[in-house]
């Protein structure tokens, strides 16, 4: 199967191609008018709410009221029947602290609590939670090596070799633990591995429920990772993951456990790496919005940058929209901004993109303005 074949059902607008010289693009199927919708995602695989906006942006909507903290958040009493359907038991939900999830209506806290089987990803949210509070006590041993962590020099072999040691060393030695004693075994966690655990438990609950003939579940697995790359640029992301994974391993329940593992980690990781879009503050410039996090739609990664771009992205509360800015002919490639720092210098831009995208933009604008200044 070919790779038009296999994306040709993401939009009748547009197949996905292979190029020599980025690899897989978008490109129309037909003569296009400014202002049509080449794409509206609402098919998110995982989301990641930054932890100092936690309780200022809804976690349905992604709405933001100028910083005010939300009032609504779920109760063990609005989680009766959701717990009288669900039967595990590692959690005593009369304690129930909420999840750590926050809304800004009644309205979005039902629409929540009304998605099939959220009850699982509730409870891995409130376990993990848990975990975190009862850590936020310790002293985090890390605090002191984050400059030696960053200066691990890092390559395919080391990151394969450290995993390796979780597989064939770590993972026995917690398997042949009782469920009681391995708690003992957790890591102390930052707020920024705790928000990472909280992304991949998302996703690894929305590919349980997710048709494996979809396009969006095919396009997932089809995500191109940057672990290397983005490691080779900030070295302490390798202990960063491990923290992380061994969190997930000790905590997560059976439901979820039984899809996780070293393998599916790395790839939700590491196709994250390069393919995530911001969630942005909505009505506000781009040079004075606020950034409240991230979220994966794979059947939009296919569009490549471009600092000319033909599409702009738009967010209306759980959609992104891809909207022409201009009319364009059939086989244009269609591209998208991915960094948002369009209007710096081209030198400035491409280091930009190369630093935080990992590739040389050889975008027609780029071309010109790098001729310009030769």
């Amino acid at each position: 199967m070919t790779v038009t074949e296999s994306f040709e059902q993401i939009s009748p607008l547009f197949d996905v191609r292979q190029t020599t010289w980025g690899g897989r693009a978008c490109f129309s199927k037909q003569s296009l008018k400014k202002g049509s919708v080449i794409l509206e995602a609402d098919d998110n695989t995982g989301t990641s709410i930054s932890y100092e906006f936690r309780k200022e942006v809804c976690h349905f909507c992604y709405s933001y009221h100028n910083g005010v903290t939300l009032k609504h958040k779920i109760t063990y009493a609005l989680l009766k029947q959701l717990i009288k359907n669900n039967d595990n038991k590692l959690i005593n939900w009369k304690k129930f602290q909420g999840a750590g999830l926050w809304f800004c209506s009644e309205i979005c806290r039902d629409e929540f609590l009304s998605q099939p089987h959220i009850i699982e990803l509730i409870e891995c949210y409130e376990l993990l939670l848990n975990h975190f509070h009862s850590m936020q006590k310790r002293v985090n041993p890390d605090d002191s090596r984050e400059d030696e962590l960053n200066h691990v020099k890092i390559s395919k072999d080391l990151i394969q070799e450290k995993w390796d040691q979780i597989i064939n060393d770590w993972i026995p030695s917690i398997d042949k633990l009782k469920l009681t004693k391995r708690s003992n075994r957790l890591p102390v966690i930052s707020e920024d591995e705790y928000c990472c655990a909280r992304f991949v438990c998302e996703t690894l609950f929305r590919l349980k429920y997710m048709d494996q003939n979809s396009i969006n579940f095919k396009s997932f697995y089809s995500l191109q990772s940057n672990e290397v790359s983005k490691m080779e640029r900030f070295p302490i992301l390798l202990h960063f993951q491990i923290l992380v994974f061994k969190t997930l391993y000790i905590l997560l329940p059976s439901f979820l456990r039984d899809r996780f593992s070293v393998t599916s980690f790395r790839h939700i990781l590491g196709s994250e790496y390069g393919n995530a879009f911001g969630i942005w503050e909505v009505g506000e410039s781009s040079d004075s919005r606020e950034y409240f996090g991230y979220w994966i739609f794979p059947r939009a990664s296919y569009f490549n940058h471009s600092c000319d771009p033909n599409l702009t992205k738009t967010r209306k509360g759980r959609t992104m929209f891809f909207t022409l800015n201009r009319d364009i002919d059939v086989g244009s490639e269609l591209d998208i901004d991915y960094s948002g720092v369009l209007s710096l210098p081209v030198k400035e831009r491409r280091k930009f993109l190369h630093d935080s995208w990992f590739f040389d933009c050889q975008c027609d604008r780029c071309k010109l303005e790098m001729q310009l200044i030769h």
